[in-house]
């Protein structure tokens, strides 16, 4: 085995962080963390590049850190896509089954697929995932792999992921100026929810919410298979700006409050308590009540949370969550999400923290890294995933693609 078929690494390229991981693969399957590279995010805005070269040094400073620990020069990676310009829907296909005894072949597994991923595409969108839900064999359904079944007629179910061909294309293009290729892109949740959810909670219902600095990312799992997926261009950062507005201090020292004394969850705090700050120019520290800091909070968390809900209904899976919600991302962090996020939503909440890789160091078991060991995870594992790889031709590659070239500097 070649070092570029050992050795995967993924990319979590944050509105507020870029975190870079080396695994190296081995028989079993299994992965195991060589290293990690960490920085924070510039050119980005809600998950889309918005300025190439800052994007680029970015990726950089993150890549070099993590080879510089592993000794390993990375070529390809497995980056993760967000953003509101995602968009995810659910697709029906059916076939005649042909051939000797009516048996099910690979052929009439990619025929199937096929005829429920043929809808017309809007102009200038770009497949980043075909999601098989269940198969059905002569009205009976719930098989996971009808290969070598007997039937007159198979149906698919299957979950779609596009984006914006163009903003996809920008953030490969950041990947490339910094030196390195795109294996393939990810949905952001879908990452994270292969390295914090378990087999247990895929099976019997349960949505993964990632609360990264731009944006938050949904999506729901049951049977072992994507339900719903969803981006909402709210996050993180949106804390940090209302603090800043509502206490009239800069960003820098509102995100320390956030991070120090911040809460969500205000009933214990008394009325006299005070934090002392730096406001704007000149003007000397002031004190602030740390109570109205944190309610500035809580407000912002409660319009995230209901937002949450709201696409939780639409989407018609409430009902099949059956162990809950597992919260990650950086703005899970925030001290009380946890218990709000249950309240709200009216489901089991737990914090997801990332499993299932050897070499996890302690400051890796966090919701932060969640998207990153997910990538590396996806590129090493079979998920049933069925877009082809970004930056290389392969022989199981069942739609046209384009291939993300590699610009040099």
């Amino acid at each position: 085995m070649s070092k570029r078929q050992e050795i995967i690494c993924g990319l979590d390229i944050g509105t507020t962080k870029i975190c870079m991981l080396i695994a190296r693969s081995f028989p079993g399957p299994g992965l195991e963390v060589v290293s990690t590279g960490y920085a924070l995010s510039g050119g980005l805005k809600k998950g889309v590049v918005i300025d190439l070269e800052e994007a680029a040094a970015s990726i950089r400073k993150a890549a070099d850190e993590a080879e510089l620990k592993s000794g390993i020069s990375v070529d390809w990676v497995v980056v993760g896509v967000s953003g509101d310009h995602v968009q995810s829907f659910n697709c029906h296909g059916a076939i005649s089954i042909d051939g000797k005894n009516n048996e099910v072949s690979l052929r009439h597994i990619q025929q199937v697929i096929h005829a429920a991923q043929s809808i017309p595409m809007p102009a200038g969108r770009d497949l980043v995932h075909i999601l098989p839900q269940e198969y059905i064999l002569d009205n009976r359904g719930d098989i996971i792999n009808p290969v070598g079944l007997t039937g007159s007629r198979l149906d698919v179910n299957i979950h779609v992921v596009t984006c914006q061909e163009s903003l996809k294309q920008n953030l490969v293009a950041a990947v490339n100026r910094a030196q390195m290729r795109v294996e393939r892109v990810v949905l952001q949740q879908l990452a994270s929810a292969e390295a914090v959810l378990t087999a247990d909670e895929k099976e019997l219902g349960a949505a993964i919410i990632d609360i990264g600095g731009g944006t938050t990312d949904i999506a729901a799992f049951l049977k072992q298979s994507v339900r719903h997926t969803s981006v909402l261009p709210v996050g993180g950062d949106h804390f940090t700006r209302d603090l800043a507005v509502g206490l009239c201090v800069p960003i820098d020292v509102a995100e320390r409050i956030k991070k120090e004394f911040g809460t969500v969850l205000v009933d214990g705090i008394a009325e006299d308590e005070t934090l002392e700050t730096q406001g704007f120019g000149t003007n000397g520290p002031q004190r602030i009540s740390r109570k109205v800091a944190c309610q500035i909070l809580r407000d912002r968390a409660v319009e995230i949370l209901e937002l949450v809900k709201a696409e939780i209904a639409r989407s018609g899976i409430r009902e099949y969550l059956t162990t809950g919600i597992v919260l990650t991302g950086g703005g899970s962090m925030l001290d009380g999400m946890l218990p709000l996020a249950g309240e709200m939503l009216e489901l089991s909440a737990r914090q997801g923290i990332p499993r299932g890789v050897l070499g996890l160091t302690d400051d890796l078991f966090h919701p932060v890294y969640a998207t990153a060991i997910g990538l590396a995870m996806y590129g090493a594992g079979k998920n049933g995933d069925h877009a082809p790889a970004s930056g290389r031709s392969s022989s199981a590659s069942w739609f046209p693609h384009k291939f993300l070239s590699w610009v040099s500097n």
